[in-house]
């Protein structure tokens, strides 16, 4: 999962940057990708979270 985690975090740093260079993929691709990145490490960490407990 930590893994998992690190990737996403890196593409949505990158995503961030990428405007800053005057590269641009899109507003409503980049704001997609971003939101599902930041949803998948939630429900990961989550998920992390509650299998834990339940041992």
């Amino acid at each position: 999962m930590a893994k998992i985690t690190a990737w996403l975090v890196t593409l949505i740093g990158v995503l961030l940057v990428l405007p800053l260079l005057g590269l641009d993929l899109g507003v409503t691709l980049n704001n997609w990708i971003i939101a599902l990145a930041v949803l998948v490490i939630g429900v990961t960490k989550l998920a992390r979270n509650y299998n834990k407990r339940k041992r």
